[in-house]
């Protein structure tokens, strides 16, 4: 984003605000939380390529736009039944554009599972949901959570109570119908000793235009356990940007799953905090880039207290013009001896114009600590594809089935099997050889 644009793009989100601030709700306290957020964005503006982790988008793109927030609408019947069909458990939540779809929810059995549209907690309790949601910080890697903050008005809170563990995954379905910009708040609260297997899908049609952005926030009490799988399934024109914060206690355990398979342009900035000791996560992360799609992915994983444990692992396949970049940071603190971080990025390119982008980073700040990390771009093992090949493989089909066990070594961990095959049939799609190697997978 240029600088002359910087100015341009600021007055169209204050525009949109103004216009969208008399839909909002929450009463007055809402509005002046609204109100300071933004005018500390527009005090500081979004980042661009002058801010380290974000010089890799394509700012001229984001810059498109409509940052306006959309009216109340309904999805294509296409997109719900694709959706929905195979994957749906009994727990269902479906956002549209950023807004709770109460006739499309359905919360059921008794485990205390909650899921509460945001707007619905606003109004009946605003003091409470303000003190639970974070207030964004000052730095470039929290703007677009300043963003949300800003036209915060709707999407989902979602409560486990102490010890309670729900029967079936909770799966929350994000649509982007692409009228205009979206701006939801996600707030996970994970009670002491539960369990919770939380799936997201962000899918959206192929003419969404507009501007997804949202703000997520997990918190795991003592001992607790969630299970976070991020699927995206967008069109090829949509722009997507989010921001999680994760807060972890003692003997927690928090494991995402991120697969960016979809959209023109997608920016995920995951932080995780391991405050507690005993705390343990694991982040695993598959994207997959061609034409001229994006994929941008920024992880900070802190080591707060000791005997700690991290392991992060992403994959990445470019082709096309595709592009792709991971950027990683481990910080072990000075209070976080024992701690154990493990941190792994391999790419693979696979054509002359496509490019990755790998920055893996360690900081180290107190002794007796177990960290390693490490990153590797390239093509096919020349190796492996000579073994297929003098086993009789034709060249298509041995390239095809390499990238796919590529992939498959982060695919492969996802716990349910109509999910795990779902995703299997979209980086399938995704393969340049993928129609010579169906029967194979």
């Amino acid at each position: 984003m240029s600088v002359a644009n910087r100015g341009s793009t600021l007055e169209r989100i204050e525009q949109a605000h103004l216009a969208a601030r008399g839909r909002l709700r929450g009463g007055a306290a809402w509005d002046r939380r609204r109100r300071v957020a933004l005018d500390r964005l527009l005090a500081r503006g979004l980042p661009d390529r002058r801010d380290e982790n974000w010089k890799y988008l394509d700012w001229a793109e984001i810059d498109r736009r409509n940052f306006g927030l959309s009216d109340r609408s309904r999805a294509p019947g296409e997109l719900l039944a694709g959706a929905l069909s195979g994957l749906a458990p009994a727990n269902t939540v479906v956002l549209i554009d950023g807004r709770f779809a109460d006739d499309l929810s359905a919360i059921g059995g008794d485990s205390g599972l909650t899921a509460e549209s945001l707007a619905a907690v606003i109004e009946r309790d605003p003091e409470s949901l303000s003190r639970a949601l974070r207030v964004p910080g000052d730095d470039a890697d929290d703007r677009f959570a300043l963003l949300a903050e800003a036209f915060v008005d709707d999407g989902i809170v979602i409560r486990v109570p102490d010890g309670a563990t729900p029967s079936g995954p909770l799966y929350v379905v994000h649509i982007d119908t692409g009228r205009e910009a979206s701006h939801a708040r996600v707030l996970v609260e994970a009670g002491s000793a539960s369990r919770l297997q939380l799936i997201e899908h962000f899918i959206s049609s192929s003419e969404a235009a507009s501007l997804s952005n949202v703000a997520c926030e997990v918190t795991l009490a003592e001992g607790a356990s969630v299970e976070h799988l991020r699927l995206f399934q967008q069109g090829e024109n949509s722009v997507h940007v989010e921001t999680i914060q994760a807060g972890q206690a003692r003997d927690s355990l928090y494991r995402q799953q991120l697969f960016m398979l979809g959209g023109r342009i997608l920016r995920s900035n995951i932080c995780v905090r391991l405050e507690g000791p005993g705390a343990a996560c694991e982040l695993h992360g598959l994207f997959m880039v061609d034409v001229s799609r994006l994929a941008d992915l920024y992880t900070v994983i802190e080591h707060v207290a000791p005997h700690t444990r991290s392991n992060e692992l992403v994959r990445g396949v470019a082709t096309g013009r595709g592009r792709g970049s991971f950027n990683g940071r481990i910080v072990v603190g000075a209070g976080a001896s024992k701690a154990d971080s493990r941190q792994s990025s391999r790419n693979l390119i696979l054509s002359p114009l496509a490019e990755i982008n790998a920055r893996p980073q360690l900081e180290i700040l107190t002794d007796d600590v177990k960290c390693s990390h490490g990153a590797t771009t390239g093509s096919l093992d020349t190796n492996q594809l000579f073994y297929l090949l003098s086993r009789g493989i034709d060249p298509e089909t041995a390239r095809g089935l390499l990238t796919f066990a590529f992939c498959e070594d982060v695919v492969a961990r996802v716990a349910l099997p109509e999910l795990r095959r779902h995703i299997e049939e979209l980086v399938v799609g995704r393969l340049p050889d993928r129609d010579v190697i169906k029967e194979f997978v």
